[in-house]
This record gives C-alpha cells, sequence and structure tokens, in this order.
C-alpha cells in the first residue's frame, strides 16, 4: 500500500510539472507601448498622447527631463487612469554625445524593466508621429513583423511651415503641413518599434541590437545594416514617420535653440532650416478629424 501511495504520489507530481512545463506563456499585458523622454513640452504632450493612442497605442511610458512648464496638469489625468507612467531624469548632458548616452540608458532600463509587459515598444520622441498609411489600427500594422526584432520607419522631417505659434484651436498635425523634400539624406534615418524581449543592447537613440537571431527590418520586411541609423533608400510606402522637428517658431526660438547650442558648440545662432518647408504634404490628414475630436470636444476621453 505504501509503494502505491509513493507511485501514485510520484505520478501525480510527473503530471503536475509537465502541465506546468507546457503551459503557454502568460500574454504581455500591453500589445503596444511608447517610451519617450520630453522636456518643456506640455502644451503639445495632449495631442500626441491622443494621437498615438487613436492608432492603437495603450500605454505610455515618459520621462521627464528637468521641465520647467506645466506638463503634470496634462498628464496627471493620465497618469491617474493608469494610461502613463511617468518618472524623471535630473542628469544633463552637456553635448550631444552625452545627451545620446542619456537617452540610451533610459531606453535601455525601459526595455528591461518592461521586456514581459508589452510585446511591442515605440522608441520615439513626442516631435514624432508614427503614420500607418494601409490602416489607422498601428496593431494590425505591426502583427505582420512579429517574427522580427523590430520595425525601423523613415522620417519626414518638417519644419515650421512659417507659423509663429500653433493656435490653441488647431491640431499641430493640420497646422505644420510643409516638409522637406521625400528623398532628402535626413529622411534616411530612422525610428524603432522593436519586441523588447529580443533587444539586446541599444547604445543609439535610432535603433536597437538584437538577441540572435532577430534582426530589424523595414517597412518592405527587408533588413539593412544592423549598425546603422540609416536605410540606403527613403521606404514610406506603407508606413512613415512624420518628424516635427522645430515645432512652431515660437518652440523654436524658446526651446529648440537652446537645445541645439548645447548639443553643437560650434553653432553660434542656430536658425530655421528653411529647405524643411519647401513642400507641402497632407499624408496624415486623414487622421485629423478624430484628432480633433478628442482633443475639442466635450466628450472626456481617457
Amino acid at each position: 500500500m505504501k509503494r502505491l501511495k509513493k507511485l501514485l504520489f510520484l505520478f501525480l507530481a510527473t503530471c503536475l510539472l509537465t502541465s506546468l512545463f507546457f503551459l503557454p506563456s502568460r500574454p504581455p499585458k500591453y500589445y503596444l507601448s511608447v517610451v519617450a523622454l520630453f522636456r518643456n513640452e506640455a502644451r503639445f504632450l495632449k495631442e500626441w498622447i491622443e494621437y498615438n493612442r487613436m492608432i492603437g497605442v495603450e500605454h505610455f511610458y515618459l520621462y521627464n527631463h528637468l521641465s520647467k512648464d506645466d506638463y503634470l496638469t496634462v498628464l496627471q489625468p493620465y497618469i491617474d487612469e493608469g494610461i502613463v507612467e511617468l518618472s524623471h531624469i535630473v542628469t544633463e548632458g552637456s553635448d550631444v554625445n552625452q545627451w545620446n548616452k542619456i537617452q540610451c540608458q533610459v531606453y535601455q532600463d525601459c526595455i528591461r524593466d518592461k521586456e514581459k509587459e508589452t510585446l511591442w515598444l515605440a522608441i520615439i520622441d513626442t516631435d514624432e508621429f508614427i503614420v500607418p498609411l494601409t490602416t489607422h489600427n498601428l496593431q494590425e500594422f505591426l502583427a505582420p513583423y512579429e517574427p522580427y526584432g523590430g520595425l525601423a520607419i523613415n522620417w519626414q522631417i518638417y519644419g515650421t511651415s512659417s507659423v509663429k505659434k500653433i493656435d490653441s484651436s488647431r491640431t499641430l498635425i493640420e497646422s505644420l503641413t510643409r516638409k522637406s523634400p521625400r528623398d532628402s539624406h535626413q529622411n534616411l534615418f530612422v525610428k524603432s518599434i522593436v519586441q523588447p524581449k529580443r533587444v539586446k543592447k541599444i547604445s543609439q537613440p535610432h535603433y536597437c541590437k538584437y538577441r540572435e537571431p532577430y534582426f530589424h527590418v523595414t517597412e518592405k520586411k527587408e533588413p539593412f545594416n544592423p549598425k546603422s541609423s540609416l536605410t540606403d533608400t527613403v521606404s514610406i510606402d506603407t508606413i512613415r514617420i512624420n518628424h516635427y522637428t522645430c515645432r512652431d517658431e515660437e518652440f523654436f526660438y524658446t526651446e529648440k535653440v537652446r537645445r541645439l547650442k548645447q548639443w553643437d558648440h560650434t553653432v553660434a545662432e542656430p536658425s530655421i532650416d528653411h529647405s524643411r518647408n519647401s513642400e507641402e504634404d497632407l499624408t496624415i490628414a486623414p487622421f485629423i478629424p478624430e484628432l480633433r475630436t478628442r482633443l475639442f470636444s466635450d466628450k472626456d476621453h481617457l
């Protein structure tokens, strides 16, 4: 009888361990999240958050970098709802190389801390708007790229469109409609949406190094130089990133100039690059009506 009980115990224990071993892994809490740093960008944050939520971003890991404006008033409702996690970075970089190290450390820490919490993580800035062109749902767009480590998306760089200050009744994306030529060199740069569990290291803000056998691809599922922030050609047929690098002229002169002088000590007095206002582009226009509803109607969108 004792032998039978022992055998039964061993059998049940083996069944239990086997079942635990073969249980499917728990899916991440979020399919798509964003990590970003910001500084003195309060008047642009709500639009950027609502735009990203509109295209399918579920969660935001945001890092305040020494802001002196009223950013918390904008973010607090999202924090209360669990949509935004806010952290603070107090290190000040003296040049662009130090600033890149600050960014990359933030991204690296976020990737390691959240790799089990989100399947996809977009590593972008708050002046960058991902624009999927075949669907308005970025989650739907990303599904075919799940076998890869990350999706690298080319920029389209926008200027100020000669707008002094964006009117409070208008969105940024409907106000700033002029950009640099499609195939200009600066638009060879990419930003990445990655699967954190497949990332090995991030040492540049634009791309990651991946755990073998994973790598990043373009929109066409074509791999490119794993050690480069630039593609060989600009590829924006199905997805792009609108990069409103200067925003409006007020932001450029009150905030961007300070950053440019800090990053590059050889620049005496930065000026607006008017080549970035060279052509009109309304590709993002189909997203504007819903975004305006989210921002300007009485409905609570949180």
